[in-house]
């Protein structure tokens, strides 16, 4: 049996809360922490920057997901692992093209760090099919990013054993991570279409036993 790894993120917690809510999520049972980096611009939300993800990064030991929902994230990138980040994510809708693209994403894996390529729900899986060899992650968003609560789009499960089959047919590696409406009822679906990895907003936050939300997500994987 497949152990999916649950990954709460750090929307939608106040900024002010977070550095605690990180350690409570750690003492929880979190396998990492999911960072949500908006910039008020590729989103119209805004959440918090590289300076707070240094405070993250001194109050877990936990491995820090930190994805890059802004315009310009090669620009940033380099700050981010400065300050702490174990991985970044970009998105495949940063750019005007694959060429940039795969550009950006060189560019991010010579900071030393894995880089992952986000894609949105309106996106056709299949554009990255001539980029999957530069990853080390695919992240399907499973709702419009920017806004936590949204309800799982189904539809994500396509792209998911998409992915996971164009895995094993072409011998790569990367991961696949779901980030978007997620609880512990449609976690099993997730994680039988191919995901590793599940992101959990509101479902872990709002939960009034969170270590138990994380243990029911874990024992859901099949």
């Amino acid at each position: 049996m497949k152990k999916i790894l649950v990954a709460p993120s750090t929307d939608p917690c106040a900024i002010k809360d977070l550095t605690k809510y990180v350690q409570e999520l750690e003492a929880a049972g979190a396998d990492l922490i999911h960072c949500d980096i908006m910039d008020g611009k590729f989103v119209e939300k805004r959440t918090f920057d590289y300076m707070i993800l240094a405070f993250l990064r001194k109050s877990t030991k936990l491995f820090l997901d930190v994805h890059l929902m802004v315009q310009n994230p090669v620009n940033v990138a380099k700050s981010y692992v400065r300050y702490g980040a174990d991985r970044i994510i970009i998105h495949y809708e940063s750019f005007p093209d694959k060429i940039q693209l795969v550009g950006a994403l060189q560019t991010i894996k010579k900071l030393g760090v894995p880089v992952g390529v986000a894609i949105n729900p309106k996106t056709p899986v299949k554009v990255l099919d001539t980029i999957l060899k530069y990853v080390d992650l695919v992240l399907v968003m499973s709702v419009e990013p920017g806004k936590s609560g949204q309800q799982f789009i189904k539809d994500s499960l396509v792209k998911i054993a998409y992915l996971n089959k164009k895995r094993a047919e072409d011998e790569l590696k990367f991961l696949i991570e779901v980030d978007g409406g997620i609880n512990s009822i449609n976690a099993p679906i997730v994680s039988v279409s191919g995901a590793d990895i599940i992101v959990s907003g509101s479902a872990i936050f709002n939960a009034e036993d969170r270590a138990a939300v994380i243990r029911e997500m874990h024992g859901n994987a099949l």
